[in-house]
């Protein structure tokens, strides 16, 4: 597939290239950041905070000057507005629920936002840049929270997430309803493709969509499980 200059396409030839750069991007920011002292730690963690609110400060400024920061748009109540929050909460004040946030949302509910974005242009248009600056610093914020601040979830974090999620729905779907508004989409789907296509009409996207989030971040946290148990079994005994 082909994109045009003012046309994005899935799984364009722009879209492809943000697709092999990000994972490549990831995998710099881990070694990276485990080369750096503490020190430098911070200051990294702090520069990619930075990087973020860039983001949400350049992406409200070009709304303002295009369209015009409107209700119905222009609120940051969206799921990945929230995983930025979580972020930049973590990166500026490193905390375990901050982080555990981020990372099950946002390896969640972000990073398929990548694969099927919302776009309505492709390369080189300015939404197109920010689309991916904006998502993609998530998915590396979160790298570097586990690769360079040594964050990991705890015991219980796929049950506080899904807890968080679920008070995000209510809440936002509330807002929603009496308004007339679609942020969080629960309203109804992206005009674009995307995986809710796949996942029933309205309302039952919706409860597909919280099932899936579930069981992804109870899978999320099974890794951590794992390397804790083979670090225990590694760990040599305590002489009394």
């Amino acid at each position: 597939m082909t994109t045009s200059a003012t046309g994005f396409r899935a799984f364009g030839l722009d879209h492809l290239i943000a697709l092999i750069a990000l994972p490549l991007l990831g995998v710099l920011t881990a070694w990276f950041a485990r080369k750096l002292s503490a020190s430098g730690q911070r200051w990294m963690g702090r520069f990619m905070g930075l990087a973020l609110l860039g983001y949400a400060v350049t992406a409200y400024l070009r709304r303002g000057l295009t369209t015009g920061l409107r209700w119905e748009d222009g609120l940051p109540l969206h799921v990945c507005d929230w995983v930025l929050i979580a972020c930049l909460i973590a990166l500026f004040r490193p905390g375990v629920f901050a982080f555990e946030i981020a990372y099950c949302w946002g390896l969640t509910l972000t990073l398929p936002a990548i694969f099927t974005p919302d776009l309505q242009e492709g390369f080189p248009a300015l939404a197109f840049f920010q689309f991916f600056w904006g998502h993609g610093g998530i998915v590396l914020s979160i790298v570097f929270l586990i690769a360079g601040a040594g964050l990991r979830p705890r015991k219980g974090s796929a049950l506080r997430a899904c807890v968080a999620l679920a008070v995000y729905t209510v809440v936002v779907g509330a807002i929603d309803w009496l308004s007339g508004w679609n942020y969080g989409y629960l309203r109804h789907r992206p005009f674009q493709p995307s995986l809710l296509d796949h996942l029933g009409s309205w309302p039952w996207y919706i409860l597909t969509t919280y099932l899936i989030a579930a069981i992804n971040f109870w899978a999320l946290g099974l890794p951590w499980k794992w390397i804790g148990r083979a670090g225990q079994r590694q760990r040599p005994p305590t002489s009394l």
